[in-house]
């Protein structure tokens, strides 16, 4: 299965359309950075953790209570509405490159309107993941101890396949949220998903332990930390697909 999912792989990174999605990940920072920047960030952090600071003149004489409230509730609606969408377009992209349907440098937007209601899905699905670990890590931590801490790592990690198919049956075969937490729980090719996965985690450490050595090491250390960042932030999701589409074949 681990072959099959690195043949899948490798044909779907060598898609051109697949790294177009790092263009549209950098406008969407750059918008968090000018949203951040008209509303004023540190101003309005201060306003809501600190209202006066020593020496200082009270914030409520400079900065008026409803601009202030608009401006945060600007950058929340932003990031409520353009995090799914970028979501949807890159995962969309990257599953339906797995799935082997064709992709261009045009399918970010058209993609990101059709899988935008899968992406909250897969958000839904987030929420509900770590709501349950939460509530079963507390009881065990609170029973068990160091040993109800260690249960619950074992818990996050073990369920990972879970998350894989559940992404998977969203985004590469395009099933409903229902259908894609039924079979979710497969068990066919459990070990694969999960080794898969842990393979993808020690190379991630690796390249990026290697980057962050070469830092120091020379200049050119930099650019090379941020080079795999973003190939991984492509070729991860791609590789967690890939398996998945393995594991279903």
């Amino acid at each position: 299965m681990l072959s099959e999912g690195l043949r899948v792989w490798s044909a779907a990174i060598k898609k051109g359309a697949v790294w177009s999605t790092l263009i549209w990940s950098i406008v969407f920072i750059l918008l968090m950075i000018v949203i951040l920047a008209a509303v004023g960030a540190g101003t309005l952090a201060s306003s809501i953790y600190h209202p006066t600071l020593p020496g200082t003149t009270p914030l409520a004489t400079t900065v008026q209570p409803g601009r202030a409230l608009a401006g945060v509730g600007i950058m929340y609606l932003f990031i409520l509405a353009a995090g799914p969408f970028l979501v949807a377009g890159m995962y969309g992209i990257f599953g339906q490159a797995v799935a082997a349907v064709p992709v261009t440098w045009r399918s970010f937007w058209p993609s990101a309107a059709r899988f935008y209601g899968r992406a909250w899905g897969l958000y839904l699905f987030a929420f509900l993941w770590i709501l349950a670990l939460s509530i079963v890590g507390g009881v065990l931590i609170a029973t068990l101890h160091v040993i109800g801490g260690v249960i619950t790592g074992l818990a996050f990690v073990l369920s990972l396949p879970w998350v894989l198919r559940m992404a998977g049956g969203l985004f590469v075969d395009r099933l409903s949220w229902g259908e894609s937490f039924r079979q979710m729980f497969q068990s066919r090719h459990y070990g694969g998903l999960l080794g898969g996965l842990l393979l993808a985690v020690l190379a991630y450490a690796v390249l990026v332990g290697l980057s962050l050595v070469l830092i120091h090491a020379a200049a050119i250390g930099i650019i090379l930390y941020f080079v795999v960042v973003l190939f991984l932030s492509v070729a991860g999701p791609i590789w967690g697909f890939a398996l998945y589409r393995a594991a279903n074949s």
